[in-house]
């Protein structure tokens, strides 16, 4: 199974004397978040929900700063002091940004509620993703495209015909898919009948579908075969 280094749901509570991590936790949280999510770090709650405070917001708020300027290259980010149960905390969110990795040293990635190290082969989908039309694609992963097929050689004669294996023939008329991954070589797609179907991301060109509002991609592909 191929790895992915995005995770749905990035949420840390951190004590005020839990923060010696906090540069790791930003890092990983940046190589993380999803396209259009947002993590999450909740200073001055503690794990079970219940809150703690801090005692000092404006000094949390300059080591915050400091831990994200060392962050190459820079992420997206943002704190807020907020009030609950009469006491301060902190909120920190990071957006995805299309830049990964992210280091201030290893490249880490967040892997359910723990902090890891990235993989070599982690490291190299976040390289890929930084690829203009992959981060492009990236941003409708999960969500429906419309998918076309376009010929690039004439109609075939009567000696010829489309190979069942070609992308013009599986794309024949705009169809509904849904991106199910990408990387810097293919991109999968599932048909409304759950099958799945990759195509080479060379032969990928983007577009966009005005009537259904969302992307769509032409698949540059067509095997012509002659028949004996």
């Amino acid at each position: 199974m191929i790895e992915s280094p995005w995770e749905d749901n990035l949420l840390e509570r951190k004590t005020e004397s839990d923060l010696k991590d906090l540069l790791k936790t930003l890092v990983a949280f940046s190589n993380s978040v999803k396209p259009h999510h947002i993590a999450t770090i909740l200073i001055g709650e503690k794990d079970d929900g219940s809150i703690q405070g801090i005692s000092n917001p404006d000094e949390i708020q300059k080591k915050i700063r400091r831990e994200c300027e060392k962050i190459y290259p820079a992420i997206i980010w943002r704190s807020q002091v907020y009030e609950k149960e009469s006491k301060s905390c902190i909120r920190v969110e990071i957006e995805y940004d299309g830049e990964t990795p992210h280091f201030a040293g290893p490249a880490w990635v967040r892997r359910g509620s723990e902090t890891i190290m990235a993989t070599n082969e982690l490291f190299q989908r976040l390289i890929d993703l930084r690829s203009n039309i992959v981060s492009e694609i990236c941003k409708w992963l999960d969500k429906d495209v419309t998918v076309t097929g376009e010929r690039k050689f004439p109609l075939p004669t009567s000696r010829e015909f489309v190979s069942p294996f070609s992308g013009y023939h599986r794309w024949l008329n705009d169809q509904t898919a849904k991106i199910v991954f990408v990387n810097n070589f293919w991109v999968t797609f599932e048909k409304s009948d759950q099958t799945k179907l990759s195509e080479p991301l060379s032969e990928l060109t983007l577009s966009y579908d005005n009537q259904n509002d969302r992307l769509k991609i032409i698949v540059n592909v067509l095997n012509i075969d002659k028949q004996p």
